[in-house]
């Protein structure tokens, strides 16, 4: 029960961080970015829906979604990282560049926590 509870939670927070990070890169971002934060807001919208009608089957939708979901937290990620390693070889850390960073970061981090529990909270036959 409380992997439901964690899960819900996680595509609240989620759905949270997706506006957040596509107002902030709405300044300078890429059709990538945008198309990238689009499909994890369906992802965690479908993610709401089946905890709320108790289903634990995904559709095949959902699974590309999930997919896709997980390449873009490994893309924001690895963004992240790099501009990490930017600002600390230039010496420069203007907060933008810190706050995208920690953002990045936190956003990628809760994606794929939110993935690894649906697909526990899907494989675990005693949640309900």
């Amino acid at each position: 029960m409380k992997n439901i509870y964690m899960l819900g939670a996680l595509s609240y927070l989620n759905l949270i961080f997706a506006v957040l990070y596509f107002l902030a890169y709405l300044l300078n971002g890429n059709r990538l970015v945008v198309l990238g934060l689009l499909i994890v807001i369906v992802f965690n919208w479908m993610a709401l829906r089946n905890l709320e009608i108790r289903q634990r089957q995904w559709s095949a939708f959902q699974w590309l979604a999930a997919l896709i979901t997980i390449l873009y937290a490994f893309y924001m990620g690895y963004g992240a990282v790099l501009l990490l390693l930017d600002a600390i070889r230039y010496q420069y850390y203007p907060a933008a560049a810190i706050l995208l960073i920690l953002s990045g970061l936190i956003f990628s981090f809760t994606i794929i926590l939110q993935l690894f529990a649906g697909l526990y909270q899907k494989t675990n036959k005693k949640s309900d």
